[in-house]
């Protein structure tokens, strides 16, 4: 088939060169020229290449500026195919040079994005930012509202590769709100899958899963076979996670549904793709034999292709398939061969991955010492990782709040051009008034007094605004870390050995918030977290966040305390057993009622702040993550605690021992119920 493909391509291109060389040479030429360069640069990149750098001659030739650009932008988008991205960028800039000495603004705004995504490519983010801030920063000013909204949605993705989830998800409902209400097809499809990823980079799987759906059902009415069969595998890996067996059947169905397209297409590396997922599914149904043939598959095609990261997908899937058999020896034989790649290319998720996995098999072997060292390993790449993570995510901040920094001088700058203008004009018009005043002056005391009084009260104005500043910036953060936010202007992260941490949510939250009206919706939300809030004042805790129906705290910080384990549990028993108090009052109104479960975790933690313009204190680490899980695993009505928090409280409550149980991602992890009075 390889043969067929470069001779239907050879083909092609003889084809446009018999058509090219009957074209006459004028400013219609370097239009065709880029055209079919533009046309070719994925399928024959060499051949589009030697086209567009005819057409810029003879666009310099003629004098043909228009032409001279689009050519040279047609051969930055192929050189960033041909992965070669400093050529790329160079030859962008010689096209916004031109298109700006021709006020095309639009194109001007396009060469900005396109470098925005070149910078994106090469990690470059501060710049990236800056380039694709400029091309929104222009089509607003053109009133272009479809281009404004793809500028919003280029941001989101230009901030979700950063990390920064929540500056992504503001940018892409921006982009979402004009394309709905321009009823554009395709931009909506665009829009609702990033919403999608972006949900399910936070394990927010419902709410991936309805955003998947609504961008497959507007592919469904599209004639593009491959973002449909994007939108089938997006919506199938995401009910994959859900692992039980109706969600897994229907993934299936959906990656079968794909793989139709991609043969018809002839996409190897997209079968490959799918053939994984497929043997992971069948996995998870416990259809062992199945999921071999799948991802046997899969590795047929990704060794003819020598897909070295997808070699080292399939093998740790046949890894994951062979020790649920029993098979322990194929197990370690897949686990060093994946592992063996994801050293060699520096993989660092796969490394980490392949630590857990020598532990857990050797374990089952009976090496004791190898397991014992594998587990290590994996602990320390583990808080490497997050300490990484961490600078990582300060890092990308940093670059979010240099480039606002950047914005507001070029702004303060205008501002100040603004007023030296005005103050001149002011100087003329004075030189004219000073006749009138002149007659004036015996009104002047009355005057300077009234002036005065009107300053003196902005001057209270002005320190009334910044009291309430100052004000609603410790509601939101501690006020030893608004302090320094205040000082410093960034608040430096702090590491907390031992902290305890709640999560709580409440039981069958999404059946109830469908039978309510978005409005009675946040009241009843309102009312269950300003009764968790004062609870949380009143036990010296810390509210973190609220996320949809989940609620956050944690006990000793900002400022360590040796009782923070047992403030939390009284904390947690006064939360339950006021929740229940206020859900007899609702159901007596006859509104719905609310169950909560909660969940605690003692252990370290690192705490910061982030954001640039909407600033969150926040904390991250396993305790954390362990909190989250012990919160999913518990019984509405109960509290769920851990057994290093059980260590701190066990003197002060009655507790039940559940058992050793699983925990998503924790493997088995001992709980126990709080006995409350």
């Amino acid at each position: 088939s390889g043969f067929l493909y470069l001779k239907a391509q050879t083909t092609a291109t003889d084809s446009l060169d018999r058509i090219l060389s009957q074209t006459p040479v004028d400013t219609h030429k370097v239009s065709v020229l880029v055209e079919y360069g533009w046309d070719m640069s994925e399928s024959n990149t060499v051949w589009a290449v030697q086209k567009l750098n005819e057409a810029i001659q003879l666009a310099q030739k003629l004098g043909f500026k228009k032409g001279e650009a689009a050519a040279w932008n047609a051969l930055g988008v192929a050189e960033e195919i041909r992965d070669s991205i400093p050529k790329a960028i160079q030859f962008y800039k010689k096209a916004l040079d031109i298109r700006a000495s021709l006020n095309d603004l639009r194109g001007v705004a396009a060469q900005h994005n396109n470098l925005g995504n070149a910078y994106e490519l090469l990690g470059e983010y501060e710049a990236a930012l800056a380039e694709r801030r400029e091309s929104l920063r222009i089509v607003e000013g053109l009133g272009d509202s479809l281009r404004v909204a793809r500028a919003h949605l280029n941001l989101g993705s230009l901030f979700e590769s950063m990390g920064l989830l929540p500056e992504a998800y503001e940018q892409v409902n921006a982009a979402r709100v004009i394309f709905e209400f321009s009823a554009d097809s395709l931009g909506m499809a665009r829009t609702y899958t990033n919403l999608g990823h972006i949900r399910f980079e936070l394990e927010m799987f419902d709410e991936a899963k309805r955003w998947y759906r609504e961008a497959l059902r507007l592919r469904g009415r599209m004639n593009d076979p491959e973002t449909l069969a994007n939108a089938l595998s997006d919506l199938g890996v995401v009910l994959d996670e859900d692992k039980n067996l109706d969600s897994v059947k229907l993934a299936i169905q959906l990656y079968k549904q794909a793989m139709q397209i991609r043969e018809q297409l002839d996409d190897q590396p997209g079968l490959s793709a799918l053939y994984n997922n497929l043997g992971v599914a069948h996995k998870h149904l416990g259809a062992f034999d199945e999921a071999l043939q799948w991802l046997n598959q899969s590795l047929k095609i990704r060794t003819e292709l020598d897909d070295q990261p997808g070699l080292m997908e399939v093998f740790n899937s046949l890894g994951d398939v062979v020790y649920g058999q029993g098979n322990l020896r194929g197990a370690l034989n897949y686990t060093e061969k994946y592992a063996a790649i994801a050293q060699e290319i520096g993989d660092e998720k796969f490394i980490q991955r392949s630590y857990k996995d020598f532990a857990k098999i050797y374990a089952a072997l009976g090496d004791w010492k190898k397991a014992f060292e594998y587990r290590v390993k994996y602990d320390e790449f583990r808080w490497d990782k997050l300490n990484e993570s961490r600078a990582q995510d300060f890092e990308r901040k940093e670059v979010l709040f240099s480039d606002g920094k950047k914005q507001r001088e070029i702004e303060r700058q205008k501002y100040a051009l603004e007023q030296a203008r005005t103050r001149a004009w002011a100087l003329i018009g004075g030189a004219f008034a000073l006749a009138i005043l002149a007659g004036l002056l015996y009104n002047r005391s009355r005057l300077r007094a009234r002036a005065n009084r009107e300053l003196a009260a902005k001057n209270n104005a002005i320190q009334r605004e910044r009291e309430r500043a100052d004000s609603l910036l410790k509601n939101i953060l501690p006020e030893k870390t608004a302090e320094e936010l205040k000082a410093h202007n960034t608040v430096q992260p702090q590491r907390y050995e031992s902290v305890t941490v709640l999560f709580s949510d409440f039981k069958n939250f999404t059946t109830i918030a469908e039978k309510l009206s978005p409005e009675a919706l946040v009241k009843e939300l309102d009312d269950c977290f300003r009764l968790f809030d004062g609870i949380v004042e009143k036990y010296g805790l810390e509210k973190i966040k609220t996320i949809g129906d989940a609620y956050m705290c944690a006990g000793g910080i900002p400022e360590p305390s040796q009782t923070h384990a047992l403030d939390t549990v009284r904390a947690a028993i006064e939360m339950q057993r006021e929740l229940k108090r206020l859900m007899q009052e609702k159901a007596a109104q006859g509104l719905p009622v609310f169950e909560m479960r909660i969940g605690i975790h003692s252990g370290p933690v690192v705490a910061g702040v982030v954001g640039s313009r909407k600033f969150a204190y926040d904390i991250w680490g396993d305790t954390v993550n362990t909190a989250a899980r012990l919160e999913q695993t518990g019984e509405a009505g109960k509290i769920n605690i851990s057994e290093t928090t059980w260590e701190a409280v066990r003197h002060e409550f009655e507790c039940l021992y559940r058992g050793k149980l699983p925990a998503k991602n924790k493997g088995e992890i001992a709980m126990y119920f709080v006995e409350t009075p």
